[in-house]
């Protein structure tokens, strides 16, 4: 007595999609890293900015 379930019987065939389709991912993948390391540069850039613009107010009123 063999009894199989449904669910054994179903073969799943994977989706492999197509060279074009395969391309565009990579160079969205590849846009997403490079404007990721472009915030992360501006963001640390400003920081660096903010950290030596950082005028103490006596020496403003001193003017």
């Amino acid at each position: 007595m063999n009894e199989q379930t449904p669910s054994e019987n179903v073969t799943v065939n994977p989706v492999i999609p197509s060279r074009k389709a395969q391309s565009w991912g990579a160079v969205i993948s590849i846009v997403v890293i490079v404007l990721m390391v472009v915030g992360g540069a501006f963001y640390a850039w400003g920081k660096r900015v903010a950290e030596t613009n950082n005028i103490p107010p006596s020496a403003v009123e001193a003017q």
